[in-house]
């Protein structure tokens, strides 16, 4: 009889984790594509109990919910694409507290599922990074810093969104590059974020 390999991590650890590799510190992940990168880096947490080839899915989704809750650090922000509405996205990303975690536990973590990983989808992010430094909108702030005269369609342009987007939607394209300068240390662009978040976003 073949003996598993124990992985002394909790599901929330590992779906944090996953989460992480496939891009979640800068955009929306799907929930599926979640629960198979929880497969494929701890299958004996996450497989289905009968028929162990197949990835869990609920498994993962419960490890996200739990990920998400105060008393468990707030670690992910989402929903299930299920429940995805008007109001809602759906798909999930990490937190400020979950970067921040990533950032302290990433070491520990590769080391007890014995890989090397690193977040995909750099592309996509450096691009919005791009145009959001070359913005008129961020070279006004670099001049001007907190007296800065931006108007709203030049900070929706700044992080490539148009002045007819819904409120939701940039909300969540400036969280995402909240998430990516924070990830990259870029401390003026998250200066940038912070003094737009105030000025356009808390008021609407």
């Amino acid at each position: 009889m073949t003996s598993e390999k124990i992985i002394p991590l909790s599901n929330i650890e590992i779906a944090v984790f996953a989460l992480f590799v496939l891009g979640g510190w800068q955009t929306r992940i799907h929930t599926e594509d979640i629960a198979i990168k929880c497969f494929e880096l701890a299958p004996t947490k996450f497989s289905w109990i009968k028929y162990k080839q197949y990835p869990d899915l609920m498994t993962a989704w419960y490890a996200l919910g739990d990920a998400e809750k105060t008393k468990n650090g707030r670690l992910v922000i989402g929903e299930s694409e299920r429940k995805k509405s008007k109001s809602t996205i759906g798909g999930w990303r990490l937190s400020d507290e979950g970067i921040k975690w990533i950032e302290s536990n990433k070491d520990r973590i590769e080391s007890s599922l014995t890989k090397t990983t690193s977040p995909t989808n750099r592309l996509q992010e450096d691009r919005r990074l791009k145009v959001l430094i070359k913005s008129g909108a961020f070279a006004k702030f670099l001049e001007n810093d907190q007296r800065s005269n931006i108007s709203y369609t030049e900070f929706v342009e700044s992080i490539v969104c148009t002045v007819n987007t819904e409120r939701n939607t940039v909300f969540e394209r400036l969280e995402q590059l909240y998430s990516v300068g924070t990830v990259l240390r870029q401390k003026t662009v998250l200066e940038y974020l912070d003094f737009c978040r105030s000025k356009f976003l808390n008021k609407m």
